[in-house]
């Protein structure tokens, strides 16, 4: 009799034969799809066709692991969020070329914990945490392809990052959307009435804007695959959804809601420059923090902050829980008796 289970979020068939009990990985973490793999491998023991499967996977390099890895990210997520992690790769594939390291199956706990303390030394904890939940992502993903049997890092806990974020006050976000130029204007109601991503920002198409329905739809497109892969619908405030009209009537007809510069970065800079002239502190990505504060501030429940945002672990959104008022005394306020 074959079983499912699940491990490390890939489901496994595990099966006896012959007196011996084998696993073998559905490389999948979708539990549909693993139920058809089990039928199939119970269909083969049935009917005698189900041979003695092979021990272990076919060692692969880490150099062809790497390569299928980040050949699978640019397929699969946005340029924009996955450029960072580039480095980060090369960087690690250096460091195993270095060691000798030359299959996966050879990286281990202690050559990691070497990596961290050579060449991350000095790094602050959330540079550190975000290398090593990079590769523990690819080992995953090396899990589910059937190319490792399970994740070597898997039990590597994450250095401990202090859980700190900037957001605007109401009255700087009236003096930054006073004082930007017209395009950067727009970019900033945008961002900080929606709390999108600035990579979502710029593959919004005109399609995704409802004026009737007064809302935006972040949706996947070739080129680009929202973080998470998580559709949502963001009803439109008045003040962006005057912005968006704006943007419309002056649109050349092209589908981008918003792509006045030559790339992403480009509003990145812009927006820098305009917070030091103004003699403030923050960051582009501040706009999605501020939306959520604020938010969090007037008593919105974190789940629906979470939709908004489009978080898939309402353990992200938590951050911002701090922020809103006494729940529990509400709650108990609202009592009819």
């Amino acid at each position: 009799m074959a079983k499912l289970y699940d491990r490390n979020g890939i489901w496994y068939v595990t099966y006896a034969l012959n007196g011996r009990r084998f696993k073998v990985s559905t490389g999948t973490s979708d539990k549909k799809l693993a139920q058809i793999k089990l039928s199939d491998i119970e269909l083969k023991l049935f009917k005698g066709e189900l041979g003695v499967p092979d021990s272990k996977p076919k060692q692969v390099t880490i150099a062809e692991f790497f390569k299928r890895y980040t050949d699978f990210a640019h397929n699969n997520y946005a340029v924009e969020s996955f450029a960072g992690d580039l480095s980060r790769i090369r960087i690690m594939q250096e460091f195993f070329a270095r060691k000798g390291v030359k299959y996966i199956d050879a990286i281990t706990p202690g050559i990691y914990e070497e990596f961290d303390s050579t060449v991350l030394k000095g790094r602050k904890p959330k540079t550190r945490s975000n290398y090593l939940g990079r590769l523990k992502t690819m080992l995953n993903y090396a899990v589910s392809w059937g190319l490792l049997e399970s994740n070597p890092l898997a039990k590597v806990k994450k250095p401990k990052v202090p859980e700190t974020y900037h957001f605007f006050k109401k009255e700087e976000v009236e003096t930054l959307i006073k004082n930007a130029e017209e395009l950067l204007r727009f970019g900033i109601i945008i961002l900080v009435y929606t709390g999108l991503r600035r990579s979502e920002l710029f593959n919004v198409r005109w399609r995704d804007v409802d004026f009737k329905d007064k809302s935006i739809r972040v949706w996947p497109y070739e080129e680009f695959v929202p973080k998470g892969k998580r559709i949502r619908t963001i009803p439109l405030n008045p003040k962006v959804f005057e912005a968006l009209k704006s943007l419309k009537e002056k649109s050349d007809g092209s589908e981008p809601v918003y792509r006045p510069y030559e790339n992403i970065h480009t509003l990145r800079k812009n927006f820098k420059k305009l917070v030091k002239g103004l003699g403030m502190r923050g960051t582009l990505h501040d706009l999605r923090h501020t939306f959520a504060s604020h938010l969090a501030m007037a008593g919105v429940p974190v789940p629906v902050i979470q939709n908004l945002l489009g978080h898939t672990d309402i353990r992200t959104t938590m951050k911002y829980a701090h922020l809103s008022p006494d729940q529990n005394h509400i709650a108990i306020n609202k009592l009819p008796y």
